[in-house]
């Protein structure tokens, strides 16, 4: 079992090498990257912790492989730090931590999330690795232990809000009579250490409105109620993790053999169930609990009989060993796949993700023109900005009243006063009203251009609409931004009509 878990280990992480390098970036990768280059301790999407991961593997070149490697080595550290946990917590059993190892290099999510550059990859390994410390700290009592598992929790704290959970559950198993000891022989320096580290990114939101506060738990959330919700969320989150992993996470969930594993998985597993009553939850947000759940996964494992062990492997490796094939395939040869997907007779609206290859193209056809015209490139979508950038270095000037993204606002200030603007669109401006309404209020003539559009391995062609917008006012840019004199943000009642 061992030798097989780190042959996967070592073909999944090939695989997402592979795939680094031949899938060019998507608009939220490329915006992630526009944050390296504007180091912070604080964003307004997200805690910097994605931004110095990228900014830390940047001397390796200006490539999406180099861009994601990091969050590559992220999944790594997170795969051997769940599989050390699962060992400890076994007793020294490998096969604890062959399990984990294989749980978390199988699940067809987490090999999105670690070769990909988002504030996933981060957020899994330092959960993960905070796991690792807690149960050698909890074991051991050595002060070293202690002070590596405050240094982990402040890292995972700097990735997501989601590892505030993580916090919560190590100091509510400590609360245990049983277990309070663990605060004097180091637990309370562990989590002072964590707050310590938190502590710039406090600062830094306090100094900029509380905005990554606002955007986490008001400007993101859109009421939708629906008694199926957690039935949705629990159906997609099967085929997103693979349906034996899942199932038996859920298992794990039920009847956990650890109070520490269940105290870092439950409660947020908790939280959002319940909150997919009231709004869409995201299928990547279980990712911190599910990796809880894949060490209990292995702990679970050797306690099983070896029939059962026969069946649940089959039942949680095959389906996973057929998934990820197919998205590896996918993700270097997408022609065939979108052929084959063609033949079934189904369509995809704007070509779905296959646009991410006329990004390219894109971006070298619009630098010729804006510097033929003298003009700024102007998009409504921080991600298109950014792209534009990163292939063809066009300075990003995002407009719109979307407030997701506002962290691009500051590489462009409203006070700037361009001429001439080409403002670039997925969408025609006859279907736009409102936008066409600001263009006409910011500038003296607005005119159409010629549109653009692109084809790869034979999926039909991606169009994409220019505008000119000459003569541009003053205030041009904060009214394409739906702003008024002195504000930073657009109005809170807008969020919920912004694409």
């Amino acid at each position: 079992m061992t030798v097989f878990a780190w042959i996967v280990v070592g073909a999944i992480t090939l695989m997402r090498i592979i795939a680094a390098y031949h899938v060019p970036l998507t608009g939220d990768e490329a915006y992630y990257w526009e944050w390296s280059r504007h180091p912070a301790f604080g964003y307004v999407d997200h805690p910097p912790m994605v931004a110095w991961t990228i900014a830390l593997f940047s001397p390796l070149g200006l490539t999406p492989g180099a861009i994601r490697l990091g969050f590559i080595v992220c999944g790594l550290i997170a795969t051997l730090a769940g599989a050390a946990a699962a060992t400890d917590l076994a007793e020294g059993d490998r096969r604890a931590g062959a399990v984990t190892a294989v749980a978390f290099s199988l699940t067809p999510l987490y090999s999105l999330a670690f070769g990909s550059a988002t504030p996933d990859g981060p957020y899994l390994a330092a959960w993960a690795v905070s796991l690792w410390f807690a149960v050698r700290a909890f074991k051991r009592r050595r002060p070293l232990d202690f002070v590596l598992l405050g240094i982990a929790l402040g890292a995972a704290l700097l990735t997501r809000f989601f590892a505030v959970a993580l916090v919560f559950g190590i100091a509510m198993y400590a609360v245990a009579p049983a277990r309070r000891q663990l605060y004097r022989a180091g637990l309370g320096m562990s989590l002072t250490i964590a707050a310590v580290l938190y502590a710039p990114f406090v600062v830094w939101n306090a100094l900029h409105d509380w905005v990554t506060f606002d955007f986490t738990f008001v400007g993101r959330h859109v009421t939708h109620l629906s008694w199926k919700g957690p039935l949705t969320l629990y159906a997609i989150n099967a085929g997103a993790y693979s349906p034996g992993l899942w199932i038996g996470a859920l298992v794990c969930a039920v009847r956990p053999r650890s109070a520490l594993l269940a105290w870092t998985a439950l409660p947020l597993l908790g939280l959002l169930t319940v909150l997919a009553f009231i709004e869409p939850v995201e299928i990547h947000w279980m990712f911190g609990p599910y990796a809880s759940l894949c060490v209990a996964l292995g702990l679970a494992y050797v306690h099983l009989s070896s029939r059962m062990r026969v069946v649940w492997a089959s039942a949680s490796v095959v389906p996973a060993l057929i998934l990820l094939p197919m998205i590896f395939v996918a993700a270097v040869a997408p022609g065939p796949i979108y052929q084959a997907f063609r033949n079934t007779g189904s369509t995809l609206r704007n070509t779905g993700p296959f646009e991410i290859f006329t990004f390219w193209p894109l971006a070298q056809d619009v630098k010729k023109i804006a510097e033929k015209s003298d003009a700024i490139v102007m998009t409504d979508g921080y991600g298109l900005s950014s792209l534009l950038d990163f292939d063809a270095g066009i300075a990003p000037v995002v407009i719109g009243y979307n407030w997701q993204g506002r962290e691009s606002r500051r590489w462009y200030p409203a006070d700037r006063r361009p001429t001439r603007a080409l403002f670039v669109d997925k969408e025609t401006l006859a279907s736009r009203p409102d936008f066409a309404k600001q263009l006409a209020l910011a500038c003296d003539r607005v005119v159409a251009a010629p549109s653009l559009a692109y084809s790869y391995a034979g999926v039909p062609p991606r169009s994409y609409y220019l505008t000119w917008c000459d003569g541009m006012k003053p205030d041009a840019i904060r009214l394409l931004r739906w702003e008024q004199p002195g504000d930073e943000r657009p109005d809170v009642a807008t969020l919920g009509s912004a694409r």
